[in-house]
């Protein structure tokens, strides 16, 4: 007898925290322009998907929000080696942390 399971991979919070905060109007604006849906990024968001290589299209989608290295922390700069060695840029105010 076979049983299913679901591979859970780790919230991506900053995608989590990005669909609460943007109008959902908006969100699927974004989202329809780039090919995807909100439902797409909530699976991700919630760890029912990982991100592959689509991390480039979510990271405008959510205006550098949240990007690659949210999307992959284990694996970003092997899947973007481009990246590697690179300043990240520089989160918008609603991520940026106050001590």
């Amino acid at each position: 007898m076979k049983t299913n399971s679901i591979t859970q991979h780790r919230r991506v919070e900053p995608l989590l925290r990005w669909l609460r905060e943007t109008p959902k109007d908006e969100a699927k604006r974004r989202c329809a322009e780039r090919g995807t849906s909100i439902g797409y990024l909530r699976q991700i968001a919630y760890g029912y998907k990982q991100a592959g290589l689509n991390g480039a299209e979510i990271e405008a989608i959510t205006g550098n929000a949240v990007t690659r290295r949210d999307l992959r922390p284990d694996d970003w700069e092997r899947i973007w080696p481009e990246l590697a060695g690179k300043v990240e840029p520089p989160k918008g105010p609603a991520e940026v942390d106050y001590v």
